[in-house]
Formats: C-alpha cells, structure tokens, sequence
C-alpha cells in the first residue's frame, strides 16, 4: 500500500504544476504460460502488467515526461497484492529542454533509451543526453549514464559514456561508442559499434559490428563481432533472418535487450519473461558465439497474421516456435499465441505454450 501510496504522490505533485495539459496513455498487458525450466519441471502462471505515461509541454521549450510500470506480479501472489513482492517501479520521470542558443536538445533525469538492436543498453536509466542536429541529415547524441550507485559516501560507483553519430540519407549509417567505468572493481571498458543499413525494397539489410575492449586493473582483453538482420517483405509474406557472432570475450553490455525472435534461447516478441537459457551469451563468453535464426509471418488478413521461427544457438541448442497475433480492435486491443520446442545440447528439452493480450489505451 505504501508504494502504492507514493506513486499518487508523484501523479498529483505532476497534476500540481497549475493549469498545465496533461497527455495521459497507458498499455496493459495480461499472460498465461504453460512451461517447463532448465531442470525440465512443468509449471503454469498468468503475469500481468500496466505502464502509465504522462507527459505535459509546459512551455514550448520544456516538456516533462513520467512513466510508470506496474508489475509484472504473478496471479496467485497473495491476490496480486501490491504490497508484498510485487513492483511498482518508475520507469521515466525527465525533462525535456531545448537549449535555444545552441540549437540542441537536453533530458535529464529518468529515462529510456536503447541502441538499435538493443545489443548493449535498451532500458531506463539516471543521467542525461544532450542531442543536437546539423541540417537535415546528421544526428548526434551524447550520453551520461549512471548504471549503479553504490554507497553515497564511497567511491563505488558505475557509470558510462555513450556517444551516437548518425546519418540519414540513401544509405543510413552512423555509430555508437560506449566508455564504462565501475570504480568499485577498478574495471573499464571501451566499445566501437558502427552500424549501416540498406533499404533495396523489398530487401532491407541492417547490418552491425563491434569491438570492445575490456580491462579488469590488472588484463586486458578484446572482443568484437557483428549482427547481421535481413527481411523480405512480400506484403503477404515477411522472411526475416537474424545472424550474431562474437568472438571470445564478446561485448560488454549495460542492461541490452537483444530480440532474436525466439522464446527458449532468447526473448520472444510476445513473452519476454521466460529467460530459460538465454542470459545474454556473447556476453563475456569463454568461446566463440553464434546465433542464426530465421523468421516468417503471413499476413493472412488485415487483423490476423501468423508466424515461425527456427534457431540455432551453438553450444545451447535448437528451437522451432509459431503463433498468431489478432488485433481485437486494431490499435487497441490484441491477442497472441505461441509454442515453442527446444532442444538443447545439454540433453533437455524444453517447451512454451502461451498466450498474451495486450491492450493500449
């Protein structure tokens, strides 16, 4: 009740602010999963969650923006009580300025924000991003990103620097650039990650590499690697393929959210809580890392569409996963279904069945 008691706080100190308009949207989101773990015990659950947004232009160079996130709490959990285990976090709570004299933009506070394939950060964080355009085709970003503040009065704290340069035009092209340093453990590292991407309709191609270089105090090691994504788009028919190599060592990641189109060895589009065997592998890893997945959906009419996917992971194993999305009320409120088998090289095998409803308001 307490947390509960604290998130109106916030709502009304926002309502406060005098005669300000308020955008006021939210997604709830309801799922059922029938599934086996890592050791091959079977179980069932429904989880639920609500995201509140908020947001007010309070002068034409000020906006203020709030998000926040309510669950996932589990069914069962004490009625879903939301004093027990369950969150209530906040997602955003920034501000958004623009700094006339220098043509830019600046937010500051809580935050979302992610790279492209979400290989390395795509979550919220504390800091602030200065963003600046020059002309109509050049877009810059500078970062600071406070990842973990450990004791207020010790200096063990963990943080980073990201910068983003990117290019419009015929091809897009642009890249990331990432320095961490975590004064607790005396460890730093230092990513290059450029990308491209290539549009010859009805092929596109999204093509991103990395190189990372990564010191403990005492070593220092370097990983690199690449994502490669391609679609085809057949207005009927969509093929995609998802290709991720890393060497050892890999990429060293902030809080990534990488979408490899799976369920079992990685984060599906319609249930990203499962996490069975997945836990980022090209991450740090001993040896050297691939994923190849590809993808297809039909779209069998204008509110139902269905779809696959097959992977190979090595050194984790095989999945096949299908499903159908319908939109109950287009742009509103929609449904999903979804199974899928892996087999893993440890001798397990793995299953997912499930259904999602998702509705926006």
């Amino acid at each position: 009740m307490k947390k509960l008691v604290i998130l109106m706080s916030v709502l009304v100190l926002f309502v406060g602010l005098g005669a300000a308009t308020f955008d006021i949207s939210g997604e709830g989101r309801t799922r059922a999963v029938f599934a086996n773990d890592a050791s091959e015990n079977d179980g069932s659950w429904i989880d639920g969650k609500v995201n509140l947004f908020l947001g007010s232009q309070l002068h034409e160079n000020l906006n203020i923006k709030m998000q926040a996130e309510i669950g996932d709490f589990v069914w069962g959990n004490g009625g879903a009580s939301l004093g027990t285990a369950e969150n209530i976090k906040l997602k955003e709570a920034y501000v958004d300025y623009a700094i006339n004299a220098i043509d830019a933009k600046i937010k500051f506070g809580l935050m979302e924000w992610g790279d492209r394939s979400g290989l390395v950060l795509d979550d919220s964080f504390a800091g602030f991003i200065l963003s600046k355009e020059f002309g109509e085709s050049i877009n810059t970003e500078f970062g600071f990103i406070k990842s973990n503040e450990g004791w207020k009065y010790s200096d063990d704290d963990d943080t980073a620097l990201m910068l983003n340069f990117g290019m419009d035009g015929n091809i897009p092209f642009g890249v990331y650039a990432f320095a961490r340093f975590n004064s607790l453990t005396d460890d730093s590292n230092y990513t290059l990650m450029p990308y491209v991407a290539l549009d010859f309709e009805p092929v596109t191609l999204d093509l991103t590499a990395f190189m990372d270089i990564q010191n403990d105090g005492n070593n220092t090691d370097f990983g690199m690697g690449g994502l490669v994504r391609a679609g085809l788009d057949l207005d009927m028919f969509e093929v995609t393929a998802d290709v991720l190599l890393a060497t050892e060592n890999g990429l060293t990641t902030i809080s990534p959210y990488y979408q490899n189109g799976l369920y079992i060895y990685g984060y599906g589009a319609h249930h990203d809580g499962l996490n069975l065997l997945w836990g980022e592998p090209y991450e740090n890893n001993n040896d050297f890392f691939m994923s190849l997945v590809g993808g297809l959906k039909a779209n069998i009419s204008e509110k139902f569409r269905a779809f696959g996917n097959a992977g190979y992971l090595i050194d984790t194993g095989i999945e096949l996963n299908a499903g159908v999305e319908y939109e109950i009320i287009p742009d509103l409120f929609d449904i999903a279904g979804y199974g899928a088998f892996g087999i893993g090289d440890n001798d397990v095998n793995n299953y997912a069945i499930g259904t999602t409803l998702k509705l926006k308001f």
